[in-house]
């Protein structure tokens, strides 16, 4: 398994070298020793396996992500300026094994596991302040079981990589898939062990936030639960984040995702990010990669009518302006934009994701890709909250599913029937995680684990017959979806819901294992 181990992590952060990493001798096991050679040294190290949260450069996890949200009703592929049949294929469901972006995806989390991998191995032998070394021994298992969520809600059964040493030996090859249900297991695992160590997020100081928490690893270890349908438990481990009251929801929903408010009441597990001309890729993406080709972006990702009229059906005004931009309309919280230009004739929908935008008045001086100091928050209270009324529901407790589904609403000013239940309360809670978390790329995972009789919603969405396609093809009006057919507007009608649940295994990792490691059905 050339990619996923031990020699991409040696070239890349121990040599500093990110291209022709096989071509360079492996380095000894001094040079480990040095980099666990005092406390500084380990949490330098440790600091090093955050990078991996979002890559080191814009494709290497983030777009992924980006293409996720493509692939759902929430997002078009976008751009029709510089069509890429890699990208929109992804988002059209004519998906092909070898896809840059799905092998880069598998790769780099791979690389954040054995950076974790080898911090467990050699911090406890270092001298140091025992609640420091098992604080960072706790962010390691935590940062790991992230990494092996990500790769298990994309690919299925992974192969799981627990040590290190042994993969300079010839053994490398000798991993196989490891099911859905081993992989999570040590992911429960990891977690379980990281909260018995990790601080609260008030522990910290200013200077470490961003660091995981115990309420970060509780979140994730919810959001697990939630994925395996063990709703008591998510409602449990939920409910603990709830009562530890670190976390409370924005008083203004526009201020979630605005910049220069890093770490937030609301923020449970956040990426921050600088703007540095010195360095390259140390900024966020997004910003970039989503916005408009008007305004110095590429459009990769434009929100749907569709998700347009889920706002408009709610009347959810206050979500609205404050994830999407329209174009020829004003930019809500941006006074120096009276009518922003969305490129309608560039990208499909001439809307942008508004999350994701930079007030003019808040842009570094060199405002370009991987520039940004917009930070990546990928759990925020809300969604907490939402996952533990979708726990609750399922576990039929909904007098508690409705007080939390009431905390989020309540926010944005919108009322709550108290007396919702049974399938409409469970559409409820769904919808509004919809409107709620739209375009902060959740929907795809989301649609691909919720069942309705015991069907996953993206196969009643996407395919032939789903709502989207049908709603595209057949009744859509937009003017400006309906003008730029730069991309086909039949998006999703290739779904096959004995392929697509999962995104194929890098076909160079099967070809490596000699076959012990199998595709995907259908690729």
């Amino acid at each position: 398994m050339k990619r996923i181990i031990i020699f991409t992590f040696f070239t890349v952060v121990l040599m500093g070298c990110t291209d022709k990493f096989l071509d360079q001798p492996l380095r000894g096991q001094q040079e480990l020793d040095d980099f666990f050679a005092s406390a500084e040294a380990s949490e330098r190290f440790v600091n090093g396996i955050y990078q991996k949260i979002n890559g080191e450069g814009w494709n290497q996890i983030n777009f992924l992500r980006t293409i996720n949200e493509m692939a759902s009703d929430d997002e078009w592929s976008g751009n029709t300026e510089q069509p890429r049949a890699d990208i929109t294929g992804i988002a059209h469901y004519n998906v092909f094994p070898g896809s840059a972006y799905i092998n880069s995806f598998w790769e780099h989390n791979y690389i954040g596991i054995t950076r974790a991998n080898l911090a467990m191995a050699y911090i406890p032998n270092v001298d140091m302040d025992e609640d420091l070394k098992n604080r960072l021994l706790g962010e390691a298992k935590c940062l790991r079981a992230w990494f092996y969520f990500e790769l298990v809600k994309t690919y299925g059964g992974v192969p799981i990589v627990t040590t290190w040493a042994e993969l300079f030996e010839p053994e490398v090859y000798k991993y196989t898939r490891a099911t859905t249900s081993d992989v999570y297991s040590l992911i429960e695992q990891d977690l379980l062990d990281a909260i018995e160590v990790l601080p609260l997020k008030s522990e910290y100081a200013t200077s470490d936030m961003g660091r995981v928490t115990i309420g970060a690893a509780q979140s994730l270890l919810a959001k697990a639960y939630l994925y395996q349908e063990k709703y008591a438990e998510a409602e449990v481990m939920a409910n603990n984040v709830i009562l530890s009251q670190e976390y409370q929801l924005e008083a203004d929903f526009e201020n979630v995702w605005k910049p220069n408010h890093l770490h937030g009441v609301e923020s449970i597990f956040e990426v921050g990010y600088i703007n540095d001309q010195l360095y390259a890729n140390i900024g966020g993406v997004y910003s970039s990669t989503q916005g408009s080709r008007a305004d110095l972006g590429w459009s990769w990702g434009t929100p749907t009518s569709d998700l347009e009229n889920a706002f408009l059906s709610e009347g959810d005004a206050i979500r609205l302006r404050s994830t999407i931009m329209k174009h020829g309309e004003p930019v809500y919280g941006d006074p120096d934009v009276t009518s922003y230009d969305a490129a309608p004739t560039r990208n499909k929908s001439g809307r942008i994701n508004r999350k994701f935008y930079i007030p003019k008045g808040d842009r570094p001086e060199v405002y370009q890709v991987g520039q940004h100091p917009l930070s990546h928050i990928h759990i925020r209270y809300a969604d907490l909250l939402l996952m533990h009324a979708e726990a609750a529901y399922f576990n039929d407790n909904e007098a508690a599913a409705l007080i939390s589904l009431k905390k989020v609403r309540d926010r944005v000013s919108l009322t709550t029937d108290m007396s919702l239940t049974g399938d409409d309360l469970r559409d409820a809670i769904w919808k509004e995680r919809r409107l709620e978390l739209a375009l902060e790329l959740h929907r795809l995972h989301d649609l691909r684990r919720q069942k309705i009789n015991g069907v996953p919603r993206i196969a009643l969405i996407m395919g032939p017959n789903g709502t989207f396609v049908d709603y595209n093809v057949n009744h859509n009006t937009d003017p400006f979806e309906t003008t730029n057919l730069g991309e086909a507007m039949d998006k999703g009608i290739l779904f096959d819901i004995d392929t697509h649940l999962l995104w194929p295994i890098p076909p160079e990792e099967i070809q490596l294992s000699q076959g012990l490691v199998e595709q995907n059905p259908n690729y």
